[in-house]
């Protein structure tokens, strides 16, 4: 078994954004929801970022347009404005210095999972907690680690993790931390193996609460074969399932 861990450091421009959620209402309910129409003030020369970043996380639920610099027009739901004020409030309240030195450790883990009795691998006490979960779910089971792969990041700031899995197969990890609010991570991901075997592609956005382990994926499990010239690896028991999970640790400023 392989352990591979590679930082990744860079810096980039921030872009804070406390994240926005559709109601959890049925889409007839949405659909029906008493629009209204405000004028949010923003920090002008954040104006267009705000503006997209709330049109994607808003999608189709609302219009977001930019009459000037510095102001925000938001056509949503009633229910929807609590939430974009909020978010557009707490923006103002970090300052830029707080706001540059807000940086992320991220923690990738792919696990597989074998049913029946057995131990879990020691590497994984920490995430027990978190596979605890996923038996009382899923029934007996006892789970191995592939791979744990880990980058610091930037508050708005892409990134990517290039490694190989034993049987010699591309493991590909693109991401980037869209904003950082208060212990709040809002995290976009995209996950790709090239084995062809279980878990091969997934592409998501969570908000992760610092510190926490969050299962991003669960795939059947496979004994994966070896490219040619690579030795064949072991497989005793063929696993149930893969999971592929992320922990998100603000660090402290200058860290």
């Amino acid at each position: 078994m392989k352990h591979a861990l590679r930082l990744i450091f860079g810096s980039a421009l921030l872009l804070a954004l406390a994240a926005c959620r559709a109601p959890t209402d049925d889409h007839t309910k949405q659909a029906n929801a008493p629009m209204e129409l405000r004028i949010y003030a923003v920090p002008p020369e954040q104006t267009p970022n705000l503006a997209d970043a709330l049109g994607n996380a808003l999608g189709k639920m609302a219009n977001v347009t930019m009459p000037a610099p510095g102001k925000l027009l938001v056509y949503a739901p009633h229910d929807a404005q609590a939430s974009i004020s909020t978010a557009i409030a707490s923006l103002g309240e970090a300052s830029p210095a707080d706001q540059k030195s807000a940086q992320v450790n991220l923690q990738f883990w792919i696990v597989d999972g074998a049913t029946g009795p057995g131990s879990d691998d020691a590497a994984l006490q920490p995430l027990s907690t978190t596979l605890d979960t996923v038996r009382k779910a899923m029934g007996p089971l006892h789970f191995r680690l592939d791979q744990t792969l880990a980058a610091m990041a930037s508050a708005g700031q892409d990134g990517s993790i290039r490694a190989s899995t034993d049987a010699g197969y591309a493991r590909n990890i693109d991401f980037t931390v869209h904003a950082v609010n208060d212990n709040n991570i809002n995290l976009w991901v995209r996950y790709g193996d090239d084995s062809g075997y279980g878990l091969t592609m997934l592409k998501t956005q969570i908000d992760a609460e610092s510190g926490h382990y969050v299962v991003l994926a669960q795939a059947p499990g496979a004994c994966i074969p070896a490219l040619p010239g690579k030795p064949v690896q072991p497989c005793p028991e063929k696993p149930a399932l893969r999971l592929f999970i992320v922990r998100a640790d603000r660090l402290p400023p200058h860290a």
